[in-house]
């Protein structure tokens, strides 16, 4: 693939490798100046200058800074290729890392104390009840159970199969496109994890039973959750604004997979409630931020592009093949 080859349909070519930051990049060095701060409160582990140092690391190396510049040139002169694809995906494959971190984070700064009550009151508001805690029972159907948490498990999918079928079909510069929403909608409600703990239900109450917890996709999504979720992370549900934000993507760049996508979004949302992960209140407020970055991505992007950056990605960059 020649990396001046258009894109099919767009007309641009694909944006250059890894020689300075990108708007994406910035954004994430910020999102690692600003979580780190975390690290300042009363209740920090003994070792938080490790973790302070390594938040800094990936700020330099993000912004293609002294100290870690240097070493990041002479590995792209090495082995340019590999160094192209590390640079457009280092982001997305850095996001279990970033997402087992903020437990401690919040930790650091609220010593365990986390906003349920705060959440639960909103929850009685809105909805008169506590619908995470009552709408399985109200549907005990292994028929209902079983798809909705089959689409809730389906997040994953959500995430990394849209970009890769752009960078499977070598459209980059799509792929960029998608990049920058997607790994802002991560980063703020990584924010929110961070400064604003919300357990959610699933560490309050009983997980949902009479019969459905015989349901295969029912163990396999508390065996994921039980494995890797990471507590304080429930408000907004990132799950929802990540699947949100995807569906607004892939209709741009992926059309005939947006029903698809805006189906498993459907699912998820319920089945959040429905399993009892998320309280309704963090769903709903997980499309609403959804909805409000759709909007503030392109302004955000562009005012951290600092000008001609963006005019830098209709160079061409490596080829990859």
């Amino acid at each position: 693939m020649s990396g001046a080859r258009a894109e099919a349909g767009s007309g641009a070519v694909e944006p250059p490798g890894p020689a300075r930051p990108r708007p994406v990049d910035r954004l994430f060095a910020l999102y690692m100046v600003v979580s780190g701060l975390a690290l300042a409160g009363p209740a920090r582990p003994a070792w938080w200058p490790a973790l302070a140092a390594a938040h800094a690391v990936a700020a330099l190396a993000a912004l293609r800074r002294w100290p870690v510049a240097p070493v990041l040139e002479a590995v792209g002169r090495r082995w340019p290729r590999a160094a192209v694809v590390a640079s457009d995906w280092y982001l997305l494959l850095l996001l279990p890392a970033l997402y087992s971190e903020l437990a401690l984070l919040n930790r650091s700064l609220f010593d365990g104390a986390y906003f349920d009550g705060l959440v639960m009151r909103w929850e009685q508001a809105l909805f008169g009840g506590q619908p995470s805690r009552t709408l399985a029972g109200a549907l005990p159907h292994l028929a209902i159970s079983e798809p909705l948490h089959a689409a809730y498990l389906s997040y994953y999918l959500i995430i990394y199969g849209p970009p890769l079928v752009l960078y499977r079909a070598g459209r980059r510069l799509d792929f960029h496109a998608m990049l920058f929403p997607l790994m802002l909608t991560f980063l703020a409600s990584y924010l929110f994890f961070v400064f604003f703990p919300v357990q959610g239900p699933r560490y309050l109450f009983p997980a949902p039973g009479g019969g459905l917890e015989s349901g295969p996709m029912y163990r396999l999504a508390h065996r994921v959750l039980e494995a890797g979720s990471s507590q304080g992370a429930a408000f907004p549900s990132s799950h929802v604004a990540v699947a949100a934000m995807q569906t607004v993507l892939v209709g741009r760049l992926l059309p005939r997979l947006q029903p698809v996508v805006a189906v498993l979004c459907a699912g998820l949302a319920a089945g959040a409630v429905y399993g009892g992960f998320h309280y309704a209140t963090d769903v709903a407020a997980g499309f609403v931020l959804a909805a409000l970055l759709v909007v503030a991505a392109p302004r955000l992007e562009a005012a951290l592009s600092r000008g001609g950056l963006r005019a830098g990605l209709k160079t061409p960059g490596v080829p990859l093949s």
